[in-house]
């Protein structure tokens, strides 16, 4: 079985947030909270195209 894009873009929202908690600039840390947002809005994007 192979992974959904949607699904896909929330394993990355995820692993944006692992990294942004052990950043230690507080620039690294903002910039990868932005991405798992944006990985967040994606997969809610496809979530929302299949209803």
């Amino acid at each position: 079985m192979t992974e959904t894009d949607e699904n896909r873009y929330r394993r990355e929202a995820e692993e944006c947030r692992r990294l942004a908690a052990k950043a230690v600039s507080p620039i690294d840390r903002d910039r990868l909270h932005r991405m798992a947002d944006e990985w967040l809005k994606l997969a809610q994007g496809l979530q929302d195209k299949s209803k």
